[in-house]
């Protein structure tokens, strides 16, 4: 709920004469004149005036006032830019993440500083990105999956592009250069880790009913999707990690694809995950039968 703002500018010139000329008897009882033409009621109006003038600013913000709350903000006016500007880009910082402090700042954060690494958009023009925070969690020296490691943050970068054979060779230089962005905008104590995802290879094999022979590239290319580490899982964010993948999951994907009779078997060699690793598909083998 927003405070309320108190109107400060609240007496008038009459007010302000009327009260100063009923204060005139309690200084100044011989004061008797209270006529415009006496000296001191002009005096009177003229304090009244200025006093006026003085409370109507009290509920203006001058444009020299606003560049003033611009500086708290760290924001200064370049040459010839407009006020309204600088206004605009103050207000956007406030909604800005540029301190890592959560595992969505970090997951933020990486995504940002990735995709600003130069050259990266122009090389890897399909580039697909996803970004993961694990808490208290070293990946980087191996810490991270038996014990907490409290202080510690791992970001995942998960990539894919068509290009993987050059992305590979560019992975070291891409990590050190997002850990570096994020080393200046953590938490003086935390330790930051940027590693590469841990897979699991998951295998799949399965025959469906129906109609038409060549359903079998949609089943193929909806299960790829929905394994997809990036784009896949149950709202199109990727697999979460660590959870399983049960054949249950595979039925009911394929089974609400139109054209499907139904699932006549499944075999799935799909191992256990730990929290922090995804899926692999590395084969997968689609029989149509009528």
């Amino acid at each position: 709920m927003p405070l309320p703002v108190l109107k400060l500018d609240d007496l008038g010139f009459d007010q302000l004469v009327a009260d100063a000329t009923a204060l005139i008897p309690l200084y100044d009882p011989e004061w008797t004149n209270y006529n415009p033409s006496d000296p001191g009621i002009t005096l009177v109006e003229l304090f009244a005036y200025f006093t006026e003038m003085v409370l109507y600013r009290l509920d203006q913000v001058t444009d020299e006032s606003k560049q003033q709350f611009l500086k708290l903000l760290g924001i200064t006016l370049e040459d010839g830019e407009a006020l309204a500007s600088g206004i605009s880009r103050g207000a956007k910082q406030f909604s800005e993440c540029y301190r890592a402090v959560t595992a969505e700042d970090y997951q933020l954060l990486a995504r940002q500083s990735l995709l600003d690494i130069p050259g990266i958009r122009s090389t890897y023009p399909d580039l697909a990105v996803r970004t993961l925070c694990l808490i208290n969690t070293d990946m980087e020296n191996g810490t991270g999956r038996n014990k907490e490691a409290f202080g510690h943050v791992s970001v995942i970068l998960v990539l894919q592009t068509a290009n993987q054979q050059d992305l590979r060779r560019d992975m070291t230089e891409i990590k050190q250069q997002v850990k570096a962005f994020l080393e200046k905008s953590k938490l003086l104590t935390t330790r930051v880790h940027v590693v590469e995802p841990d897979y699991r290879d998951v295998v799949i094999e399965m025959t469906v009913a129906a109609g038409n022979q060549s359903i079998g590239s949609i089943v193929n290319d909806s299960i790829v999707q929905f394994l997809d580490p990036v784009n896949g899982g149950e709202h199109g964010q990727g697999w979460l990690p660590g959870r399983k993948l049960y054949a249950s999951d595979l039925y009911h994907l394929v089974e609400g694809i139109a054209g499907i009779d139904h699932v006549t078997s499944v075999t799935l060699d799909s191992p256990d995950l730990l929290p922090f690793q995804l899926f692999k598909l590395k084969d997968l083998k689609i029989e149509v039968e009528a």
